[in-house]
């Protein structure tokens, strides 16, 4: 806490510690409203956004004779464009990230499905076992279990899968 309170007294008054200050909350901002809001932001747009913020932080700073402001101002709108490329950058990066977690979640409930559908096998087959000898109670239970398990299969995968082992298990008992 003590290196951000003497960075900002060392450069509170310097025009180029703002911009950068307003630059990257501009750029993380528009970045978190297009990757995690769905806000369809175009380059040309993210220009504009951030020249228009710098227009108006040199006008604030014009009105106001504020020479730090005005300064600020002009210099993120003259850098607008690079500005707008590292915000193209962020939100490549974000939407990348953002894909590679999507993936890893449907391969992780994929595979949840996967056991899911073979503790319904264990079911039905356990319950044609059961029938097979005989024990028209265990093959019931077996097969109303598979029946149950089949139907909840699509709604939770993993949890089905847990409980479907044990409880076929049982039922063939």
């Amino acid at each position: 806490m003590e290196k951000i309170t003497a960075t900002f007294k060392a450069n509170y008054k310097k025009p180029a510690y703002w911009a950068q200050i307003i630059g990257s909350v501009l750029i993380i901002g528009l970045a978190i409203a297009t990757v995690f809001f769905g806000v369809k932001i175009d380059a040309n747009a993210v220009v504009l956004v951030i020249t228009a913020v710098g227009a108006i932080l040199a006008f604030v700073g014009a009105i106001t004779d504020n020479s730090i402001l005005e300064d600020t101002g002009n210099t993120i709108k003259t850098k607008s464009n690079a500005l707008a490329s590292t915000e193209q950058t962020v939100v490549e990066a974000l939407s990348e990230a953002q894909a590679k977690i999507e993936a890893a979640n449907s391969a992780v409930a994929s595979q949840a499905e996967a056991k899911a559908s073979q503790a319904v096998v264990t079911a039905y087959s356990q319950a044609a076992s059961a029938a097979a000898v005989g024990d028209t109670v265990a093959a019931s239970s077996a097969a109303a279990l598979a029946s149950s398990l089949a139907d909840n299969l699509g709604s939770n995968a993993q949890s089905d899968a847990e409980t479907t082992s044990e409880s076929a298990s049982q039922a063939a008992k």
